[in-house]
């Protein structure tokens, strides 16, 4: 269903980081200061894990978690040791929250968090923490364009963060309903939401950061508790396993509340893309590929900044990504290329985590057709 309520999810987690003294370790947008070289290998995701949609919630990731639960204690201590001691003692209250409160977090989401949290054999408040940890900022780069020569739309996605270890979280899923094929993703095992994926003859979808004013971890709490915004990353899932067409789910991505500013960046089977530019309560913009505002016409680009607005200068990752697609040219265009230009610096930089290419045009029975692969990167 789109119509999770969110109105009070997760809105005391929102509140912990806000004390003094919190600072996130390095997360954020790459600048000139930490985007750095490419500091080690990049490895292919062989990790696809199916997520069952008529499976009991609470065990939908069991097999996901079981694989990766030595890592997924050590970064949910590594996310738990960011706050402060006195902060730190009120994860077992987080933890009455969510097994007590109805409507706390909504379903699926309460009872799937339940679910990782004992089979990892951690506690479901850190599990619910590290969800809200996830969406606190990244850094990103969304780009799309077209295969001349199988009239594609390839959607390449790179997710800078600045957390060790979340390469070793790093899966794709495949979201399964009565049998069938209904969405693919990429995500970080313990987080129950989506910022990557793609559903059949459908679209393809990433979430981006935009920085604003208003777009600090307070002002996001402060819309979560008395204003009612949805957590984008478990809208995006509901949108993605909904069998909304291109058309729809760009909608629901223009006027659905959020709590935070960002960016949709959208494709679709069609030759179609466009880039949904969101304050909280609706879209203050739609850019389509061919759309006349798009100076690079034949593909679009987004990172974390506005497309009419030039990106400051400690950040060069659209200027030099959008030099590199012209260097390349229309012609040129197919998934090894695409793929080229994602791996080449600062569109791939020290702080990015992963790369996936996708498209949408796979059918509900047919899970291996289209494209959709993920590289981890400065392993």
């Amino acid at each position: 269903s789109l119509e999770h309520d969110f109105t009070m999810p997760l809105a005391v987690l929102l509140c912990l980081p806000l004390v003094k003294g919190f600072e996130p370790r390095s997360i954020g947008r790459p600048t000139l200061g930490n985007m750095g070289n490419i500091t080690g290998p990049s490895y292919r995701v062989n990790s696809t894990f199916k997520i069952d949609l008529d499976r009991d919630p609470r065990d939908r990731w069991t097999e996901a978690v079981e694989a990766k639960k030595e890592f997924l204690k050590t970064t949910l201590n590594d996310v738990i040791s960011e706050l402060p001691n006195w902060v730190q003692k009120m994860v077992p209250y987080v933890e009455w929250m969510l097994d007590d409160a109805e409507g706390f977090l909504p379903e699926p989401y309460r009872e799937e968090v339940k679910g990782i949290a004992r089979v990892a054999g951690v506690p479901s408040g850190q599990v619910l923490i590290a969800n809200i940890y996830y969406e606190l900022a990244s850094g990103c780069t969304g780009l799309v364009a077209i295969d001349p020569k199988t009239n594609t739309t390839i959607h390449a996605r790179n997710l800078d963060y600045g957390l060790p270890g979340l390469q070793n979280l790093t899966v794709n899923v495949e979201f399964f309903r009565n049998g069938s094929i209904v969405a693919k993703g990429t995500t970080y095992v313990g987080y129950v939401g989506l910022l990557t994926g793609a559903s059949p003859m459908g679209f393809s979808v990433q979430l981006n950061e935009r920085d604003t004013k208003n777009g600090s971890v307070w002002d996001n709490a402060f819309e979560a508790l008395f204003r009612g915004g949805a957590i984008s990353g478990f809208m995006l899932r509901d949108l993605l396993v909904s069998g909304a067409s291109f058309s729809e789910a760009i909608h629901v991505a223009q006027t659905r509340h959020i709590i935070s500013p960002c960016y949709f960046i959208f494709a679709g089977p069609r030759n179609e893309a466009a880039v949904v530019t969101r304050e909280r309560q609706s879209a203050v913009d739609t850019m389509y590929m061919k759309d006349p505002r798009n100076e690079n016409r034949w593909f679009l680009l987004q990172t974390n900044y506005d497309h009419w607005a030039k990106p400051p200068a400690d950040d060069i990752r659209r200027n030099y990504t959008a030099a590199h697609m012209r260097d390349l040219g229309p012609d040129a265009i197919n998934v090894k290329t695409m793929f080229d230009v994602a791996s080449a610096w600062p569109t791939q930089n020290a702080e990015t985590t992963y790369t996936t290419l996708m498209t949408s045009s796979f059918d509900t029975k047919s899970p291996t057709d289209g494209v959709y692969f993920t590289y981890t990167r400065n392993n």
